[in-house]
């Protein structure tokens, strides 16, 4: 049993030392993700660049075990424009998890996590056309956008390790 747990630490401390981009030994010990998913800030990330409409895109993050991203801090939002741009090339128009479909102007997250960011575009959130999903990169700016859930867009998904 104890040489099972030197081997678990090992590989981790290996990975970390050789910066794989999907291993950490952050809090909570040794975090790996999926194969083609990112490590960043303790959660998994995969950018999807097939373009879909919102609750498409939702359901193709389920079936891979997660939901579209959601950030509770600048911090994670601007390392989901990094990620964006590091997979693209360019600050992408991407879906990401916020929704206020339920209720307008009641904003939640996919994942059902509490939704705290309030960083929207100048004007934004304002359902223009009865606009429910958000969406990050809107025109490759640096805010957080309402637009139509019928839009095709690229996502990210977000799994935990």
């Amino acid at each position: 049993m104890a040489s099972g747990l030197h081997f678990v630490v090992l590989v981790c401390a290996m990975g970390v030392l050789w910066i794989m981009p999907n291993v950490s030994s952050a809090s909570g010990g040794c975090k790996f993700c999926p194969s083609g998913w990112s490590l960043l800030l303790g959660r998994c990330y995969l950018f999807d660049k097939t373009e879909r409409d919102w609750t498409d895109a939702e359901l193709s993050c389920l079936s891979r075990g997660g939901n579209l991203a959601s950030f509770r801090s600048p911090d994670e939002y601007i390392t989901l424009r990094q990620f964006v741009l590091k997979a693209t090339g360019k600050h992408t128009t991407s879906w990401v998890g916020g929704h206020d479909a339920v209720k307008e102007g009641v904003w939640l997250w996919s994942d059902g996590s509490k939704h705290v960011f309030t960083a929207w575009g100048q004007g934004e959130p304002n359902d223009v056309g009865g606009e429910d999903c958000m969406e990050i990169n809107f025109t490759e700016q640096n805010y957080v956008n309402d637009a139509s859930c019928a839009l095709k867009r690229p996502s990210v998904c977000v799994i935990n390790p």
